[in-house]
Protein backbone atom coordinates (compact mmCIF):
# COMPACT_ATOMS: atom_id res chain seq x y z
CA UNK A 1 0.00 0.00 0.00
CA UNK A 2 1.38 3.27 -0.86
CA UNK A 3 1.86 5.71 2.13
CA UNK A 4 0.63 9.22 1.70
CA UNK A 5 3.45 11.77 1.93
CA UNK A 6 3.37 13.98 4.69
CA UNK A 7 4.69 17.86 5.06
CA UNK A 8 6.81 18.33 7.81
CA UNK A 9 5.72 20.11 10.99
CA UNK A 10 7.60 23.12 10.40
CA UNK A 11 6.31 23.56 6.27
CA UNK A 12 3.00 22.74 7.68
CA UNK A 13 3.30 25.16 10.31
CA UNK A 14 4.59 27.78 7.74
CA UNK A 15 1.94 27.51 5.59
CA UNK A 16 -1.01 27.79 7.96
CA UNK A 17 0.96 31.15 8.36
CA UNK A 18 0.71 32.11 4.55
CA UNK A 19 -2.59 31.05 4.32
CA UNK A 20 -3.99 33.24 7.34
CA UNK A 21 -2.13 36.26 6.14
CA UNK A 22 -2.91 36.52 2.64
CA UNK A 23 -5.51 39.17 1.72
CA UNK A 24 -8.95 37.80 0.75
CA UNK A 25 -9.79 37.67 -2.99
CA UNK A 26 -13.34 39.45 -2.51
CA UNK A 27 -16.06 38.98 -5.52
CA UNK A 28 -16.28 41.33 -7.97
CA UNK A 29 -19.00 44.07 -7.46
CA UNK A 30 -22.30 43.48 -9.21
CA UNK A 31 -22.63 46.55 -12.20
CA UNK A 32 -26.07 47.59 -11.92
CA UNK A 33 -27.32 50.49 -14.16
CA UNK A 34 -30.35 52.07 -14.01
CA UNK A 35 -32.26 54.28 -16.32
CA UNK A 36 -33.05 56.62 -13.95
CA UNK A 37 -30.40 57.79 -11.05
CA UNK A 38 -33.30 57.15 -8.42
CA UNK A 39 -33.22 53.69 -9.39
CA UNK A 40 -29.55 53.53 -8.95
CA UNK A 41 -29.86 55.66 -4.96
CA UNK A 42 -32.14 52.91 -4.30
CA UNK A 43 -29.31 50.08 -5.18
CA UNK A 44 -26.72 51.70 -3.29
CA UNK A 45 -28.16 51.95 -0.17
CA UNK A 46 -29.39 48.40 -0.30
CA UNK A 47 -25.86 46.83 -2.19
CA UNK A 48 -23.34 48.97 -0.71
CA UNK A 49 -19.97 47.71 -1.40
CA UNK A 50 -21.09 44.46 -3.18
CA UNK A 51 -22.75 46.49 -6.25
CA UNK A 52 -21.22 49.69 -8.44
CA UNK A 53 -23.81 51.37 -9.93
CA UNK A 54 -24.21 53.97 -13.00
CA UNK A 55 -26.99 56.09 -13.87
CA UNK A 56 -28.06 56.99 -17.27
CA UNK A 57 -30.09 60.00 -15.97
CA UNK A 58 -29.29 62.05 -13.15
CA UNK A 59 -29.63 65.92 -14.26
CA UNK A 60 -32.92 67.24 -12.42
CA UNK A 61 -33.20 69.27 -15.67
CA UNK A 62 -34.06 65.85 -17.83
CA UNK A 63 -37.50 64.66 -18.62
CA UNK A 64 -36.67 60.56 -19.07
CA UNK A 65 -39.76 60.80 -20.85
CA UNK A 66 -37.32 62.44 -24.00
CA UNK A 67 -34.17 60.87 -23.86
CA UNK A 68 -31.54 60.08 -26.98
CA UNK A 69 -29.75 57.88 -26.35
CA UNK A 70 -25.86 58.35 -26.89
CA UNK A 71 -23.27 55.66 -27.26
CA UNK A 72 -21.66 56.18 -23.76
CA UNK A 73 -25.51 55.00 -22.59
CA UNK A 74 -25.23 51.79 -24.83
CA UNK A 75 -21.53 50.81 -23.57
CA UNK A 76 -22.42 50.98 -20.11
CA UNK A 77 -25.45 48.67 -21.20
CA UNK A 78 -23.62 46.22 -22.75
CA UNK A 79 -21.52 45.97 -19.59
CA UNK A 80 -24.06 45.93 -17.33
CA UNK A 81 -25.12 42.69 -15.00
CA UNK A 82 -28.27 44.24 -13.99
CA UNK A 83 -30.03 46.48 -15.98
CA UNK A 84 -33.18 49.09 -14.03
CA UNK A 85 -35.68 50.52 -15.58
CA UNK A 86 -38.94 52.56 -14.52
CA UNK A 87 -40.71 50.39 -17.12
CA UNK A 88 -44.60 51.23 -16.94
CA UNK A 89 -43.90 52.97 -21.10
CA UNK A 90 -41.77 55.39 -18.78
CA UNK A 91 -38.43 54.95 -20.62
CA UNK A 92 -38.53 52.44 -23.07
CA UNK A 93 -35.60 53.55 -24.76
CA UNK A 94 -33.63 51.61 -22.15
CA UNK A 95 -35.60 48.86 -22.61
CA UNK A 96 -34.36 49.10 -26.61
CA UNK A 97 -31.07 49.44 -25.62
CA UNK A 98 -30.84 46.48 -23.19
CA UNK A 99 -32.21 44.51 -26.56
CA UNK A 100 -29.27 46.08 -29.06
CA UNK A 101 -26.64 45.64 -26.44
CA UNK A 102 -25.22 41.80 -28.03
CA UNK A 103 -23.17 39.55 -26.39
CA UNK A 104 -24.39 38.64 -23.39
CA UNK A 105 -27.54 41.00 -22.67
CA UNK A 106 -27.99 42.15 -18.79
CA UNK A 107 -30.47 40.88 -16.75
CA UNK A 108 -33.42 43.85 -16.97
CA UNK A 109 -35.37 44.27 -13.75
CA UNK A 110 -38.57 46.22 -14.53
CA UNK A 111 -40.02 48.10 -11.87
CA UNK A 112 -43.22 48.55 -13.38
CA UNK A 113 -43.49 44.82 -14.13
CA UNK A 114 -42.67 44.00 -10.20
CA UNK A 115 -45.10 46.89 -8.76
CA UNK A 116 -47.65 45.21 -10.80
CA UNK A 117 -48.31 48.24 -13.24
CA UNK A 118 -51.17 48.44 -15.79
CA UNK A 119 -51.82 50.07 -18.83
CA UNK A 120 -53.59 53.45 -17.73
CA UNK A 121 -52.04 54.03 -13.96
CA UNK A 122 -49.24 56.67 -13.22
CA UNK A 123 -46.07 55.64 -14.55
CA UNK A 124 -44.02 58.15 -11.79
CA UNK A 125 -43.22 54.79 -9.78
CA UNK A 126 -40.39 55.69 -7.11
CA UNK A 127 -43.59 58.22 -5.79
CA UNK A 128 -44.90 54.87 -4.84
CA UNK A 129 -44.13 53.76 -1.43
CA UNK A 130 -45.47 50.12 -2.30
CA UNK A 131 -43.73 49.60 -5.05
CA UNK A 132 -40.37 51.22 -3.78
CA UNK A 133 -41.09 48.42 -0.98
CA UNK A 134 -41.71 45.48 -3.44
CA UNK A 135 -38.15 46.65 -6.34
CA UNK A 136 -36.17 46.89 -2.72
CA UNK A 137 -37.28 43.75 -1.80
CA UNK A 138 -36.93 41.72 -5.85
CA UNK A 139 -33.29 43.51 -5.67
CA UNK A 140 -32.21 41.97 -2.63
CA UNK A 141 -33.41 38.43 -3.81
CA UNK A 142 -31.12 39.23 -7.07
CA UNK A 143 -28.05 40.25 -5.22
CA UNK A 144 -27.97 37.46 -2.44
CA UNK A 145 -28.28 34.97 -5.02
CA UNK A 146 -25.37 36.82 -6.91
CA UNK A 147 -23.36 37.46 -3.87
CA UNK A 148 -24.10 34.68 -1.41
CA UNK A 149 -20.74 36.18 0.28
CA UNK A 150 -22.44 39.70 1.06
CA UNK A 151 -25.65 37.70 2.27
CA UNK A 152 -25.69 39.29 6.05
CA UNK A 153 -24.73 42.56 4.90
CA UNK A 154 -27.18 42.85 2.10
CA UNK A 155 -30.19 41.63 4.57
CA UNK A 156 -29.09 44.37 7.23
CA UNK A 157 -29.33 47.10 4.54
CA UNK A 158 -32.71 45.84 3.17
CA UNK A 159 -34.30 45.57 6.39
CA UNK A 160 -33.49 49.09 6.91
CA UNK A 161 -34.65 50.39 3.90
CA UNK A 162 -37.92 48.54 4.75
CA UNK A 163 -37.77 50.62 7.89
CA UNK A 164 -37.64 53.60 5.89
CA UNK A 165 -40.17 52.94 3.56
CA UNK A 166 -42.57 51.98 6.44
CA UNK A 167 -41.87 55.50 8.20
CA UNK A 168 -42.79 56.91 5.35
CA UNK A 169 -45.96 54.85 5.21
CA UNK A 170 -47.13 55.60 8.38
CA UNK A 171 -46.42 59.58 7.91
CA UNK A 172 -48.74 59.04 4.85
CA UNK A 173 -51.76 57.97 7.11
CA UNK A 174 -51.20 60.51 9.71
CA UNK A 175 -51.54 62.77 7.05
CA UNK A 176 -54.26 61.33 5.10
CA UNK A 177 -56.19 62.01 7.86
CA UNK A 178 -55.96 66.08 7.92
CA UNK A 179 -55.33 66.46 3.60
CA UNK A 180 -58.17 63.54 2.46
CA UNK A 181 -60.82 65.45 -0.01
CA UNK A 182 -58.42 68.24 -0.62
CA UNK A 183 -58.33 69.49 -4.54
CA UNK A 184 -55.65 70.33 -6.86
CA UNK A 185 -54.12 71.07 -10.29
CA UNK A 186 -51.34 69.84 -12.20
CA UNK A 187 -49.26 70.47 -15.64
CA UNK A 188 -48.31 66.78 -15.45
CA UNK A 189 -48.99 63.74 -13.30
CA UNK A 190 -46.06 63.63 -11.01
CA UNK A 191 -46.26 62.80 -7.37
CA UNK A 192 -49.48 60.88 -8.54
CA UNK A 193 -49.05 57.92 -6.07
CA UNK A 194 -48.46 60.15 -3.17
CA UNK A 195 -51.52 62.22 -3.78
CA UNK A 196 -53.70 58.94 -4.40
CA UNK A 197 -52.40 58.07 -0.78
CA UNK A 198 -53.11 61.47 0.83
CA UNK A 199 -56.15 61.32 -0.54
CA UNK A 200 -55.71 64.21 -2.34
CA UNK A 201 -57.69 65.01 -5.80
CA UNK A 202 -57.26 65.81 -9.10
CA UNK A 203 -59.29 67.99 -10.95
CA UNK A 204 -57.13 67.76 -14.40
CA UNK A 205 -56.44 64.07 -15.63
CA UNK A 206 -57.09 65.16 -18.90
CA UNK A 207 -55.13 68.09 -19.29
CA UNK A 208 -52.10 66.84 -17.03
CA UNK A 209 -52.02 63.61 -18.85
CA UNK A 210 -52.09 65.30 -22.35
CA UNK A 211 -49.49 66.89 -21.20
CA UNK A 212 -46.68 64.16 -20.07
CA UNK A 213 -47.79 62.69 -23.49
CA UNK A 214 -46.64 65.96 -24.93
CA UNK A 215 -50.26 66.71 -26.76
CA UNK A 216 -51.77 70.16 -26.83
CA UNK A 217 -54.76 69.78 -23.84
CA UNK A 218 -58.40 70.59 -24.82
CA UNK A 219 -58.84 74.30 -24.68
CA UNK A 220 -61.83 73.43 -22.24
CA UNK A 221 -59.39 71.68 -20.10
CA UNK A 222 -57.48 74.81 -19.41
CA UNK A 223 -60.39 77.11 -19.32
CA UNK A 224 -61.52 75.01 -16.67
CA UNK A 225 -57.94 74.70 -14.46
CA UNK A 226 -57.88 78.78 -15.02
CA UNK A 227 -61.29 78.92 -13.89
CA UNK A 228 -60.50 76.75 -10.20
CA UNK A 229 -57.04 78.95 -10.22
CA UNK A 230 -58.58 82.06 -10.37
CA UNK A 231 -61.64 80.99 -7.66
CA UNK A 232 -59.43 79.23 -5.45
CA UNK A 233 -61.04 75.92 -6.00
CA UNK A 234 -57.54 74.29 -5.90
CA UNK A 235 -54.82 74.27 -3.21
CA UNK A 236 -52.20 74.30 -5.09
CA UNK A 237 -50.78 73.76 -8.97
CA UNK A 238 -48.33 70.74 -8.82
CA UNK A 239 -45.58 71.42 -12.07
CA UNK A 240 -42.87 69.15 -13.53
CA UNK A 241 -40.83 72.84 -13.99
CA UNK A 242 -39.16 70.85 -17.43
CA UNK A 243 -42.04 70.77 -18.92
CA UNK A 244 -42.54 73.79 -20.72
CA UNK A 245 -44.92 74.77 -22.79
CA UNK A 246 -47.38 77.74 -23.92
CA UNK A 247 -50.69 75.90 -21.57
CA UNK A 248 -48.33 74.94 -18.72
CA UNK A 249 -46.88 78.78 -18.68
CA UNK A 250 -50.26 80.20 -18.57
CA UNK A 251 -51.38 77.97 -15.50
CA UNK A 252 -48.42 78.73 -13.88
CA UNK A 253 -48.73 82.68 -14.62
CA UNK A 254 -52.56 82.25 -13.30
CA UNK A 255 -51.54 81.00 -10.27
CA UNK A 256 -48.99 83.42 -9.22
CA UNK A 257 -51.67 86.10 -10.09
CA UNK A 258 -54.37 84.32 -7.60
CA UNK A 259 -51.64 83.61 -5.09
CA UNK A 260 -52.05 79.29 -5.46
CA UNK A 261 -48.93 77.98 -3.93
CA UNK A 262 -47.04 76.36 -6.95
CA UNK A 263 -45.68 73.11 -5.97
CA UNK A 264 -42.26 72.12 -8.40
CA UNK A 265 -41.84 68.39 -8.76
CA UNK A 266 -38.66 67.00 -10.69
CA UNK A 267 -38.54 63.00 -11.82
CA UNK A 268 -35.13 62.75 -10.69
CA UNK A 269 -33.74 64.01 -7.66
CA UNK A 270 -31.32 66.38 -6.73
CA UNK A 271 -27.91 64.82 -6.37
CA UNK A 272 -26.34 63.73 -3.28
CA UNK A 273 -30.36 63.26 -1.95
CA UNK A 274 -31.33 59.69 -1.59
CA UNK A 275 -34.89 58.55 -2.78
CA UNK A 276 -36.33 59.15 0.65
CA UNK A 277 -35.34 62.23 1.47
CA UNK A 278 -36.32 63.33 -1.95
CA UNK A 279 -40.17 61.94 -1.39
CA UNK A 280 -39.92 63.54 2.33
CA UNK A 281 -39.44 67.05 0.48
CA UNK A 282 -42.79 65.78 -1.40
CA UNK A 283 -45.03 65.15 1.45
CA UNK A 284 -43.48 68.87 3.32
CA UNK A 285 -44.56 70.87 0.01
CA UNK A 286 -48.11 68.75 0.02
CA UNK A 287 -48.84 69.04 3.66
CA UNK A 288 -48.99 72.73 3.14
CA UNK A 289 -52.00 72.28 0.38
CA UNK A 290 -54.92 74.27 2.00
CA UNK A 291 -58.56 75.01 0.64
CA UNK A 292 -61.30 73.05 1.94
CA UNK A 293 -61.86 69.50 0.80
CA UNK A 294 -64.11 68.97 -1.97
Amino acid sequence: MLRRPTLPPWLAGALCIILATMPRVEAAPVRIVCAEAVWCDIATQIGGPAVSTEALVVSTRADPHDIATTPAMARAVAQADILVLNGAEYDPWAGALAEASGGEAPMVLNVGQIGHWREGDNPHLFDDLETTRLFAAHLTAVLTQRRPDAQEALARRADSFTHIVAGLQTREQAMANRLRGRTVAMTEPIGGALLSALGIRVIDDRLALAMMHRNDPAPRDVAMVEAALRTHQVGALIVNPNVTNPSADRLADVARQARVPIISMTEIPPPGRHWQDWIGDRLDALGHVTGAPS
